[in-house]
């Protein structure tokens, strides 16, 4: 569906652009990886600076894949620059491109979330390894979520406005607060213990099912959320940190209520698990913390009301884990040409049904919920 906003929106792309630590981060990554002659893949190319930066860099040829209006803007500025005998811009999603007229050498895309896999990075850069050499370099190579044990004043705040209002109890609606996942730029004052950083996830594997890290506690007394950031590896030596002790960005952090908040001592470590069912919806997140024999669990999707709630539970709000493909499904996966998943992949599905039926499922979304239809079916069958 059309908007005024979003990506296109230039107000957006100047957020980004002038976050200066993201800028320069990349700016060094590029100018570190692009050799002259190469061809480079820019995902998301917004403003197209970072296709601009690989062709400064000595790209002899920059394919600029941007899927919004944002597209027009970036060809005034290639224009503007002198770049447009080497940036070539693309009109489309990534996903349904089945060749570029080269195969690129490296492949940029600053498609972080703040939740860092959550703009589909993973699903991008998959498909872009299909589009490119084999020897392909990526960046960014490779993300590690950054775990802390929290106590956020602001949800603390809003939770206890929202529980009476002149005189009405409105608890209902305190306590899906504390079930949905939030963002909010946390202070060092806010935290109970150090961050720590977890393994390095590769952006062109496939989304791990379980998300796991650990949060020591130095301060005894309540943990109510778990706070999650990331650190991006763009290139050797180069790095990019959403994390609470770093330098600030446009990016927040994840924040996972633990309710209700578990009493630590000093000296605990937390063990954190997310599930993230669909990557791109952080309403149909589900996450563990543990703390000993203590156990604390959240889902977003008891946060929603409505048609959404009920679609996501079909999702798999009454299973603890990942979403099983049922046999149905795979068999209907495999019809598709795809490989028949044990676990649920929908944005790989949707991919297929498009491609399989372009006439009839033109757009997307429609072909998602076809998708997400099949799944409601199967689970109320099985």
């Amino acid at each position: 569906m059309a908007t005024l906003y979003g990506y296109a929106d230039p107000a957006e792309q100047a957020a980004m652009v002038l976050d200066r630590v993201r800028v320069d981060a990349y700016a060094r990554a590029i100018a570190a990886t692009v050799r002259p002659g190469d061809v480079v893949l820019d995902l998301g190319t917004g403003t197209g600076l970072l296709a601009m930066l690989a062709a400064r860099a000595g790209a002899r040829r920059v394919f600029a894949v941007e899927r919004t209006g944002a597209i027009a803007l970036a060809r005034e500025l290639i224009t503007a620059n002198q770049l447009g005998d080497v940036v070539e811009l693309i009109r489309a999603d990534v996903t349904e491109l089945d060749a570029l007229p080269e195969p690129p050498r490296v492949i940029v895309s600053e498609t972080l979330g703040h939740f860092a896999p959550a703009e589909q990075l993973h699903r991008l850069f998959r498909h872009a390894r299909r589009l490119a050499r084999a020897d392909a370099v990526v960046i960014p190579a490779a993300y590690r979520l950054v775990f802390a044990a929290a106590r956020p004043r602001g949800l603390a705040a809003d939770v206890d406005a929202l529980r009476v209002c002149h005189g009405l109890t409105l608890a209902a609606l305190a306590a899906r607060l504390l079930a949905r996942v939030g963002y909010a730029r946390l202070t060092a004052a806010e935290l109970v213990g150090p961050e720590t950083t977890g393994a390095a996830i590769a952006v062109d594997a496939p989304l791990p099912a379980v998300l796991t890290g650990t949060a020591p506690v130095a301060v005894a007394g309540p943990v109510t959320a778990i706070a999650v950031s990331f650190v991006a590896t763009l290139a050797a030596g180069v790095e990019l940190s959403s994390a609470i002790g770093a330098t600030a960005t446009h990016w927040v952090q994840a924040v996972f209520p633990i309710e209700p908040p578990l009493e630590v001592a000093a000296g605990a470590v937390l063990e954190v698990e997310l599930v993230p069912r669909l990557a791109f919806a952080s309403n149909s997140w589900a996450w563990t913390v543990r703390a000993g024999a203590e156990v604390r669990r959240g889902d977003a999707v008891d946060a929603l009301v409505g048609e959404q709630a009920d679609l996501l539970a079909q999702l798999g709000r009454r299973r603890p884990g990942p979403i099983p493909a049922p046999p149905p499904l795979r068999a209907w996966a495999a019809a598709l040409g795809a490989t028949p998943p044990e676990l649920l992949d929908v944005e790989e599905l949707t991919d297929r049904l498009c491609a399989a039926m372009p006439v009839v499922f033109a757009d997307r979304d429609q072909a998602r919920q076809e998708v997400l239809a099949l799944v409601q079916a199967l689970d109320r069958a099985g």
